[in-house]
C-alpha cells in the first residue's frame, strides 16, 4: 500500500481522528481494489470458512464482515481479523524531507508511526473518526481497512530515506510504501490461502 501526504505525530494537535481517517480513506481505495482482484477474495471462488467445535463460524463474505464490524455509521471490512486467526508483519519505507540518519533530530518518528498504525485499523468508535465525518461516502459502503485491531501487527520494520520530490514544504510531508505480510496464527481452511 502507499500513502503520500502529511503524517503528523500522535502527540501533535493536528493529529486527531479526522487526520487518521483521511489516511484510512486512502488505504480504503487500495484495499477495495485488492478485494476485487485477488483471486481468493472473489465471491465466485468462495472463501471457505469452517465452523469451530463450539459452533462458531467466522464471517464468510464481505457482507457478513461488514455486518459484524458495523460502527459509527460505517460498515467496515477488515482483512486481518482475529476470527480468521491472522496476524501481519509490516515493512515501511518512510520517505520524508529530512536527510537519512536524522531520525532523532527530525522529531517524533514513533508518534508518526502510531498515527499510521491507527489509520491502518478500523476505528473503535465515532471519536476515532474525528470531527466532520458524518458517515461513509457512497464509494465507502462497505469501508475496507487492513486491520480489525492494531494489536494484530506482530512485527514492524521501518526504513527512512529522503523525499526527493516533495509536494509541499510541510515538514510532515511523507511518502510511505507499506509491504504487508499476512500470516495465519493457526492454519485452517478459512485462512490457508494466506500461506
Amino acid at each position: 500500500m502507499t500513502y503520500a501526504g502529511p503524517l503528523y505525530g500522535s502527540s501533535k494537535r493536528e493529529t486527531n481522528g479526522k487526520h487518521k481517517h483521511a489516511i484510512r480513506k486512502v488505504f480504503h481505495k487500495q484495499l477495495k481494489r485488492l478485494w476485487e482482484v485477488a483471486p481468493h477474495f472473489r465471491p465466485e471462488n468462495g472463501l471457505q470458512f469452517i465452523t469451530t467445535s463450539d459452533g462458531y463460524q467466522p464471517p464468510a463474505t464481505i457482507v457478513d464482515l461488514s455486518k459484524k464490524f458495523e460502527r459509527a455509521g460505517y460498515k467496515f471490512v477488515p482483512l486481518v481479523t482475529e476470527d480468521l486467526c491472522l496476524k501481519c508483519d509490516l515493512s515501511v519505507l518512510y520517505l520524508r524531507l529530512d536527510p537519512p540518519g536524522m531520525v532523532i533530530q527530525s522529531g517524533d518518528i514513533d508518534n508518526r508511526l502510531k498515527t499510521l498504525f491507527d489509520a491502518l485499523k478500523m476505528p473503535k468508535d465515532k471519536a476515532e473518526l474525528g470531527d466532520g465525518y458524518v458517515g461513509p461516502d457512497d464509494n465507502e459502503k462497505p469501508f475496507f481497512c487492513l486491520l480489525e485491531d492494531d494489536r494484530l501487527v506482530t512485527s514492524v520494520s521501518v526504513d527512512t530515506d529522503i523525499l526527493l520530490e516533495p509536494l509541499s514544504s510541510d515538514k510532515s510531508e511523507s511518502r510511505l510504501i507499506i509491504t504487508v505480510r499476512i500470516i495465519p496464527i493457526r492454519l485452517s481452511v478459512s485462512n490457508m490461502h494466506f500461506v
